[in-house]
């Protein structure tokens, strides 16, 4: 454990890039871009819905972009590729500042969704990875991820009030100049001391990738994942003892298996929900009285429980089994939009927000640890990007539902509604993975 630790701390300049990395793409995040809807609508004349069917085609498109951007940064230095990334960014926060045209507008959330939660936290994840053997790769991981945390406790704060100060185009310039005159530099000073105080990393020649010498060498994060996956981080940390069947599954094999169908929605409905919400918890604050600041001031609820919960979640499943944690962990998302739905506090906010926290750290956590018991980790890899995939879509279709709902003159109420059903539906499906072990004699 000292030597662990001892390790970590020679290797500070290296965590800090992977954290500097990690808040910024914070600026991407559907949670900063949500500061802005109201005024992009008004802007552009578009309604909840046009908005979030385009912010679903530029979610969408990014994603499409990533399998070919990350096998580039396998042949090209990090230092270079922070440099692309913070000139993307500084593009799209221009693009939407001064973008009057349709156009404009989808190609700068486009960039904003590309470099944001598509290339930095990529990059910061992978090079955590590379850069850290097993003994404390896992707690790297944990540590550069912090820096998602960070930015969903401060910026939504900062954003408003840049907002209030400079206006929202004004606060997407200062956005732009800081990636330019503040975060390259800051990128390419920690790279260089990242580098100077790792002088056994050699260069491999067949992939451009610095691996520490005599070292075997780690199994890179998959170049294809769309947004920052807490299950990422949860697995590293568990290493190999989550296993509790006698074989590993093919994904093949896993599609074919009815416990994965049962689970499936459970895993698919916090993303879901909380791109939806976020993406318009302006408007939603809007219909409770709440204004844009108190929203943001609860966003620090929601990246302080998630925090908690996501750290403390590893004793919670060793004790009661990712079944059971997996089973309850939507629960509560589903109070959050009772409170949501019954009443109008100011304290709700916080209440709603902090509830989604709990949800999003002990699910991350719960569905990794479940796909490993329930099919072992020799094919975890494909059954993970199977589901990042289905992440993907997901999240891409919550902004449009969210967005038509609004739109349709439903209310929040019927919104909520459909989320406090979706909730419980999908954990009662979660009883049929006990169900099927039963009755098929799964260990």
């Amino acid at each position: 454990m000292f030597e662990r630790r001892s390790t970590l701390r020679s290797r500070l300049p290296t965590l800090a890039v992977g954290l500097s990395l990690t808040f910024f793409s914070s600026f991407g995040q559907t949670f900063f871009v949500s500061l802005f809807v109201p005024y992009l609508l008004t802007a552009h004349s578009l309604g909840n819905a046009e908005f979030g069917l385009l912010y679903a085609v530029a979610t969408l498109s990014s994603a499409l972009v990533l399998p070919w951007a990350g096998a580039w940064m396998d042949r090209t230095s990090l230092a270079r590729f922070s440099m692309v990334i913070a000139a993307v960014m500084a593009g799209s926060g221009l693009l939407l500042a001064g973008g009057n045209h349709l156009l404009a507008l989808f190609v700068g959330l486009f960039g904003l969704r590309l470099a944001g939660p598509g290339l930095a936290a990529l990059t910061a994840l992978t090079e955590m990875a590379r850069r850290h053997a097993s003994g404390s790769r896992g707690r790297a991981l944990g540590i550069s991820s912090l820096g998602f945390s960070i930015g969903e406790a401060v910026l939504p704060l900062l954003g408003t009030a840049a907002i209030a100060f400079a206006g929202w185009r004004g606060t997407w310039v200062g956005v732009s100049a800081l990636s330019v005159f503040l975060f390259a530099p800051l990128f390419l000073a920690l790279i260089s001391r990242a580098n100077a105080g790792e002088p056994e990393l050699e260069e491999r020649p067949d992939r451009g990738v610095a691996v520490p010498s005599g070292r075997a060498e780690p199994r890179p994060v998959p170049s294809g994942a769309a947004v920052w996956d807490p299950d990422l981080v949860s697995l590293s940390e568990q290493g190999n003892e989550a296993v509790a069947d006698d074989r590993d599954w093919t994904r093949r094999e896993m599609l074919r298996d009815p416990r994965f169908w049962f689970a499936l929605p459970a895993a698919l409905l916090p993303p879901f929900w909380a791109t939806g919400i976020f993406l318009y918890q302006t408007g939603i604050g809007a219909s409770r009285g709440w204004s844009a600041a108190v929203m943001a001031s609860a966003f620090t609820a929601f990246a302080v429980t998630r925090v908690v919960f996501s750290l403390a979640g590893g004793e919670t499943l060793d004790r009661f089994g990712a079944r059971t944690v997996f089973s309850l962990s939507l629960l509560p998302l589903g109070i959050a939009m009772g409170l949501l739905m019954a009443l109008d506090f100011v304290w709700v906010s916080y209440a709603f927000m902090a509830c989604i926290g709990v949800t999003t750290g002990v699910s991350g956590n719960a569905r990794v640890a479940l796909w490993a018991e329930m099919y072992g980790l020799r094919h975890l890899g494909s059954i993970k990007s199977l589901m990042a995939a289905l992440v993907a879509v997901s999240t891409a279709g919550s902004p449009v539902l969210v967005g038509a709902v609004i739109d349709s003159g439903a209310g929040l109420d019927a919104l909520l509604w459909g989320g406090v059903l979706s909730v419980a539906v999908a954990s009662a499906l979660t009883l049929g993975i006990h169900v099927t072990e039963r009755a098929e004699g799964h260990p």
